[in-house]
């Protein structure tokens, strides 16, 4: 049986030669001990159960990009696809239930956004927010995207497959120029000619999508101090 690589790649890359020297944006991580001020300690907690969301979002969106960039789909049978294409469906849902869970916790920090007096606090929970919503909602729809193309890919293969099975159970005898080509393979239409181009651009539209994250995941970085302290 098929094993897919559980590799986890680094999710931050250059964006191309366009790239300036400006700082990459900050990693995102779990809020621990304040120093400077005292820690909102439920605000914490909702917080770090956004984040977490987040963080588990990157490592499955880099496995999923490596998975579908490094199997060799051309080299596997019906069957054998079928199965590493149902573990990349399983991952991406994965990350749509995760990107859930998320926004559950983003709600509660807006109910202490709209509850906060003091308006700087307001304005970087504001900002904290956003950008950690913004981050769960390209995690979701990456991976929404990524079942919608494999949909397709796998939709065309089996329409192609039965419309095969059809031809073998009802045969035409061939005749005239058809009858020389009687001995070879049957061409099946819908059929990508190359899976592993397919589903290379599949990883790549994956891979343009963490870029966004990274950005605001970067953004819900800078703000998470001043966002879960000082109560």
């Amino acid at each position: 049986m098929l094993m897919l690589m559980p590799m986890v790649l680094a999710l931050a890359t250059d964006p191309g030669p366009a790239a300036t020297s400006a700082p990459r944006p900050t990693p995102l991580t779990e809020i621990g001990r304040v120093r400077a001020l005292p820690a909102c300690v439920p605000i914490v907690a909702h917080a770090n159960g956004a984040i977490t969301q987040a963080l588990e979002n990157d490592r499955t969106l880099a496995i999923l990009s490596n998975n579908a960039h490094t199997t060799d789909f051309d080299k596997l049978n019906f069957l054998q696809r079928r199965n590493a294409v149902e573990a990349l469906m399983r991952q991406a849902e994965a990350i749509r239930v995760a990107s859930s869970s998320g926004d559950v916790e983003v709600k509660k920090l807006r109910e202490y956004e709209n509850s906060a007096n003091d308006p700087e606090r307001k304005a970087e929970l504001k900002a904290f927010a956003d950008a950690l919503a913004g981050a769960l909602y390209r995690q979701k729809k990456a991976a929404v995207e990524f079942m919608r193309d494999v949909t397709i890919v796998r939709g065309r293969e089996e329409a192609a497959e039965g419309r095969e099975l059809m031809r073998q159970n009802n045969p035409v005898p061939p005749s005239g120029p058809a009858a020389e080509m009687a001995g070879a393979p049957p061409i099946l239409p819908g059929v990508p000619d190359s899976y592993n181009k397919q589903f290379k651009q599949i990883g790549d539209a994956i891979d343009a999508d963490v870029l966004g994250v990274e950005m605001d995941e970067g953004i819900a970085a800078d703000h998470s101090i001043a966002a879960t302290s000082g109560c």
